[in-house]
Order: structure tokens, then sequence, then C-alpha cells
């Protein structure tokens, strides 16, 4: 069925080629991921019964807007599951709402992060038109993700899991890069190594003239793979898809590889792999079982 899978993917992207502007349009010039991070500031608002939230945070690019829901556990000492959304996913939860469905109240408290422009399709194209709104998406997604989870530890909440699919695994990895606070990570459908994905798979072809007339400024702000590579990789527990059109199955498994990094593997595509729910649920579940024994041993 390979075929099958590979077909959904270049499907997908024809689609989506009709509606969107060429991406980094206005420039790939932007001062590298740790300043941006460095330079988000953003308040929570208090935490009650509410499922959802909205944050406004100050970035290099000026105010953005973001959000973020909680589905609160039975217990305050539950841990905390953080989960990040793929690119251009509106409703920002709908994958966060499929492979958690059969999640009960009394495995975690589950937090869904809603990356800045993820409101509707035209703020999406706005801020995909530069490296430095992309670059800020991504630094508020894991700032904002950051301080949910440290809100919830601080009622009570014990251990962490940050996880993401696609472009949402990209932000679980880089979290685990520039913080590295949580006990576990887990990205789903995705690598270190986003530069790859927008220069040699089928996605170049989103990329304005300008953008791939300077891939190699392109690839020094978003090829994370040696920076992963020395990090502490041992909290990583990847999935990725074997048909996979958009993160290329042999380019991100060996990055995983060059890091000792045990590797799931499904037999599917980028998209079908992300409508697999019940596997990814699955899988989601196993690391969490893991990070409770882990805690449980630790005691």
């Amino acid at each position: 069925m390979r075929w099958f899978h590979e077909a959904v993917d270049r499907c997908h992207v024809a689609l989506v080629r009709r509606v969107m502007s060429p991406v980094f349009r206005h420039g790939i010039d932007s001062p590298p991921l740790h300043e941006h991070l460095a330079a988000v500031q953003l308040t929570l608002p208090a935490l009650t019964a509410a499922r959802h939230y909205t944050v406004v945070a100050r970035t290099l690019v000026g105010e953005v807007g973001a959000g973020f829901q909680v589905r609160w556990g039975v217990r305050p000492d539950l841990p905390v599951l953080v989960y990040h959304h793929g690119i251009a996913e509106m409703p920002y939860d709908k994958s966060f709402r499929g492979i958690f469905r059969g999640v009960r109240p009394t495995q975690a408290h589950l937090v869904a992060v809603r990356a800045p422009f993820h409101r509707h399709w035209l703020e999406l194209l706005s801020g995909l038109g530069s490296m430095r709104h992309f670059l800020a998406l991504c630094a508020v997604a894991v700032q904002l993700g950051e301080a949910v989870r440290l809100a919830l530890l601080a009622r009570g909440a014990r251990g962490s899991l940050v996880v993401g699919t696609s472009l949402g695994g990209f932000l679980a990895l880089l979290h685990h890069l520039m913080l590295g606070t949580a006990d576990g990570y887990v990205p789903l459908l995705a690598g270190p190594d986003m530069a790859h994905v927008l220069l040699h798979s089928h996605l170049r072809h989103f990329l304005a003239p300008q953008a791939l007339a300077h891939s190699t400024r392109l690839q020094a702000l978003l090829d994370f793979r040696q920076h992963f590579k020395a990090s502490a990789t041992r909290r990583v527990l990847p999935l990725l898809a074997r048909y996979d059109l958009d993160m290329l199955y042999a380019h991100h498994a060996a990055c995983y590889a060059a890091s000792s990094v045990p590797l799931v593997t499904i037999e599917r595509g980028h998209i079908t792999g992300s409508l697999a729910f019940a596997t990814l649920r699955a899988h989601v579940l196993r690391c969490l079982q893991a990070l409770l024994h882990k805690a449980v041993v630790s005691d």
C-alpha cells in the first residue's frame, strides 16, 4: 500500500498549493531561534475550571496572539502532557482531539497549545511570509508550552511529556534542545532538521524563489541535527512513518540513528500517519507509562 500513502501526501500538497502564497516571500533574514526565544514575553491568565485560554506575547516581530486549552486530570499530582499541533492545523486542536480521545482524566492533565498565526488561514499566510515570523511562531509556542507546564507543576503535577505532530513534533524537539526541562519528548512524524523538509521534500514547491536561492542561510536557521546529537537524547521517544513524503523517512531516521535514539516506525505516509490516531495514542501512552514508571522507581 505504499503507493496509496504516498499518493495521499502528493494530493494534499497539490491541493494546499492552490491556496498558499509562497513561504518566506518577504525574506529569510532573521536572528537565530535562541534570540527569538529569549525575546518572548508572555503572561499566563489565571487557570480556572475554564478549558480555553488566550495569550498575547511580545516578540521580535511585535505582539502576536496564541492560546491553549487544559483538560484537567482528576488529581493534582497526575503528570502533564503538553501537545503541539501541526502547521496549518485549523482548528488547532483537531489532532489533539483525535489522538487523546481515549485518554482518561485519571491518566494525565492534557494541554494543547495554539501556536501564533493559527486562528484562520489569512493569519497563517501572514505568519509564513518571513523567516522572522516563522521563528517567532516557534519561539512563542515553545515558551507558552513551558509556561503552562510550569503552572501545572506548581499546582502539584508530577512529571511531564512534551508531544507534537509534524511541525508540532519539531517544536517538541526545540523544547528539548532549548529548554530541556520536561521528563520526556515524543516527536510524531518529525525530526530535528526542518531545513531538509523545506529544501529536499516536495514541500520545497511552497518556498519563494528568494528562499530557495539562499538555502545555506535557511539551513543554518532550521537544521538542528548537531544540537540534537549533542543533547541528552535518552529522553526523546520518536515515531516516524516509512512512506512519509513530507518528513522523508530515510533522512530523519538517520538523524535519530546517529544519536542512538530508539525509533518506532509505522507503515504510513505523512497524512495517513497523522490520522492514525489510535496508533499515535498507543505510542504516547507507552511513553507516558514509561515516565510514570520512572517516577515510581525514583521515589
